[in-house]
């Protein structure tokens, strides 16, 4: 089945975000419910109280001892956050993790406290108050805030720069697991992982396919740290760790170029240039590729998360999410053609080979 072929049905809940007993002209209203549920969660996740519930559960009032709050006030939130369905409020008055609460502890086994913290924080936060910043001047709402570069930002702020680089550890999403079924890497020598961060990819794809070496290929700041994590999976003498610009030069001899979740975080300007770069390592190897995982936007008038990713893109990063067209585009004017055929509404592989001259 084609992309043009599936119909995606509304996501699951939508039409309980307007279903708050007000006539159809006012009931956008309901959005503000994401504001509240917000505000209450990430308070509960700073000072702890889903740790607290860990080992099973506890009263307001024993909750409050635990994390050093006032008892009240923590209830109120707890009671909000449980009536959202995040935690459960028993009749005996105590609260308990559930599934959707269990990733906020700290230290979970697949958890999303980091992840939750970062996406919640002031610094992707503050860009939402003046997103008409970006719709007036095409710039990053974050550099009016903050007056320079996400980037940048973090670069200075340390304490940031660390709840960004944990996040992006717990950056997991099922449907990036799912693209990689029945995808053979194995057929490849030797992959680059281009903005591959600290390589926690790059380990699993080399654990998964005992026959192919890697190149990880990041700022320097970052993959300064990656040696341990392939020491520990005892991968060492299967990778390369080059320091790398992408926007000045790749490193070549690899017969695939993979780059995943890093292409959306800058304008077509930028991100062409990425795949020049990636184009120039290429060279003359007819056979390698150059595999982008990312969100493939669905067509006019379809529900898809990815088009709310996309004004996170260019309110904080100045990037942009994009349709099969508009990759088919940037990466054309880079020197590649599409080989196969990936399907729109979720994270997506685009698998492209060189044009030869």
């Amino acid at each position: 089945m084609t992309a043009q072929e599936r119909t995606p049905a509304a996501p699951q809940g939508t039409a309980g975000w307007f279903d708050i007993g007000l006539p159809p002209q006012k009931q956008v209203l309901g959005f503000l419910y994401a504001k509240w549920a917000i505000g209450a969660l990430r308070g509960l996740v700073e000072v702890r109280a889903f740790d607290a519930l860990a080992d099973g559960p506890r009263t307001a009032a024993e909750i409050a001892t635990a994390t050093g709050t006032q008892e009240d006030p923590l209830y109120r939130v707890l009671r909000a956050v449980a009536a959202a369905g995040v935690l459960a409020e028993r009749e005996d008055g105590r609260f308990e993790l559930t599934e959707r609460s269990a990733g906020l502890v700290d230290g979970a086994q697949d958890g999303i406290r980091d992840m939750f913290l970062f996406t919640s924080d002031p610094m992707l936060w503050r860009p939402y108050e003046n997103v008409a910043h970006a719709l007036r001047t095409g710039e990053p709402a974050f550099k009016a805030a903050f007056d320079t570069t996400f980037y940048e930002y973090t670069k200075a702020n340390p304490a940031s720069g660390a709840v960004f680089d944990r996040a992006m550890q717990q950056n997991s999403y099922p449907g990036t697991d799912a693209v990689f079924e029945g995808f053979d890497f194995g057929r490849f020598h030797k992959i680059a992982d281009v903005g591959g961060g600290r390589g926690h990819f790059l380990v699993d794809l080399l654990r998964n396919n005992p026959g192919t070496t890697g190149v990880l290929a990041d700022q320097e700041h970052t993959v300064a740290e990656a040696k341990p994590l392939f020491e520990e999976a005892g991968l060492l003498d299967r990778v390369e760790i080059v320091p790398t610009d992408f926007f000045t030069a790749v490193p070549s001899g690899c017969d695939a170029y993979f780059i995943k979740h890093t292409l959306h975080n800058w304008d077509n300007d930028k991100a062409e240039l990425i795949l020049r770069r990636i184009r120039e390592a290429i060279g003359d190897d007819a056979d390698a590729r150059l595999l982008i995982v990312e969100n493939l936007l669905r067509g006019a008038g379809q529900w898809d998360i990815g088009k709310l990713i996309d004004v996170e893109s260019l309110s904080v990063l100045g990037g942009r999410e994009r349709s099969l067209a508009e990759w088919d585009r940037i990466a054309g004017a880079a020197g590649f053609t599409l080989a196969n055929e990936p399907v729109a509404g979720d994270i997506a592989l685009l698998e492209y080979r060189p044009v030869q001259p």
